[in-house]
């Protein structure tokens, strides 16, 4: 493995844009009366997140992690849009994410 220049820095902004663009998503879908649309919204941000931990990290993992996470949101929209309930729309994402993360986590760890 062999971490870039800075790589810590970049980890850094990328985590503080996710946390941003997270609560980005809570206000505006508040905002706009459409709250259903928070989970969907926070699986993207995260997935897409990873594709630029991927490189800091130098972990091409993440980037199967990334498109899942980002394949989870886009379900959760056609959830939202088909007239799913709110629980189903939570219930669908929240468990395919944590499936993801564990996945990767697992992944990772026994690759060492």
């Amino acid at each position: 493995m062999s971490l870039p220049e800075n790589w810590a820095r970049g980890v850094g902004v990328v985590n503080g844009v996710e946390v941003l663009a997270v609560l980005a998503v809570i206000a505006g879908s508040n905002a706009s009366g459409r709250p259903e649309l928070i989970p969907v919204g926070i699986a993207l941000v995260v997935g897409v997140h990873f594709f630029p931990l991927a490189h800091l990290y130098d972990q091409w993992q993440y980037r199967w992690t990334a498109g899942l996470l980002t394949a989870v949101s886009v379900v959760g929209l056609v959830l939202v849009v088909a007239g799913a309930s709110d629980e189903s729309v939570r219930i669908v994402v929240g468990l395919a994410c944590a499936a993801v993360l564990w996945a990767s986590a697992y992944h990772l760890a026994v690759r060492g």
